[in-house]
């Protein structure tokens, strides 16, 4: 059960009264939440109860997700948890905390299912922070892909889309050292080294930065790689189970 308590403008929010903004964001807050950072999880079961003095939103979730949830809502029951749930959730959690300070009335409830028992207060009063143990380690890596746009009204990024994922990098970087570029990298394939901070527990990468453009132009013989292809086929042809062969030279392992 998500809940959202509070008055705006005066008036006691309620089914009947929240407003079509307040009502789509915290409801695609909820999405979130629940969603974390796995894909197509869609909240198609959620169901709004009423209730005076709230807004509920009370969802059926399968036993799976229910179990990706609870070590998440174990762990908020501390105010210094954030940097050890997923990171969509508790980037969640911070918009709900910020929220709630800027008002005198606001505040968010999560409450799991009798069998956990688990609720989640987050109010003005509270302080939901990383804490001294945090997943978030510096790293410096290599990304590729394309570049679908480069530069920035307020700040300078390249925005990278990744080869072979399907998604989109934002990559921060400084207006100087882009028009310093002699080349023109905009829809080209580049490799781009950065600096970012990385989740040990999730992968997820924040506060990317760009250092360098590499130069980087691989190349393939695609009429070497089907000759190869072939000669591989002929040389086989003879062995009825590739993997059997393998194992029986390794010893039968």
């Amino acid at each position: 059960m998500f809940t959202l308590r509070g008055r705006t403008d005066g008036v006691e929010i309620t089914p009947r009264t929240i407003g079509l903004s307040l009502f789509n964001q915290f409801n695609g807050e909820v999405e979130s939440f629940i969603a974390g950072s796995q894909r197509d999880v869609r909240l198609n079961d959620a169901h709004v109860q009423i209730e005076e003095g709230s807004y509920q939103v009370r969802v059926l979730l399968s036993t799976a997700l229910m179990a990706a949830l609870a070590p998440d809502l174990r762990a908020l029951e501390r105010e210094d948890s954030l940097g050890e749930i997923d990171p969509k959730r508790a980037e969640t959690v911070l918009k709900w905390q910020e929220r709630a300070r800027r008002s005198d009335s606001l505040s968010y409830n999560i409450s799991a299912p009798d069998e956990l028992r688990r609720q989640v207060v987050i109010a003005r009063s509270t302080n939901y922070r990383e804490g001294e143990t945090s997943p978030w380690v510096e790293i410096e890596k290599y990304l590729f892909g394309r570049v679908v746009d480069m530069g920035g009204t307020h700040k300078a990024n390249v925005h990278l889309a990744l080869e072979g994922s399907g998604g989109t990098m934002i990559v921060g970087s400084c207006e100087d050292f882009l028009r310093e570029q002699k080349d023109n990298r905009l829809y080209h394939r580049c490799l781009l080294r950065v600096k970012a901070r990385q989740n040990v527990l999730t992968g997820k990468l924040r506060d990317i930065q760009l250092l360098d453009f590499i130069d980087y132009n691989p190349t393939n013989d695609e009429a070497g790689l089907e000759r190869f292809i072939e000669q591989g086929t002929r040389a086989w042809a003879d062995v009825p189970d590739a993997a059997a062969w393998v194992r029986e030279l390794r010893g039968g392992r």
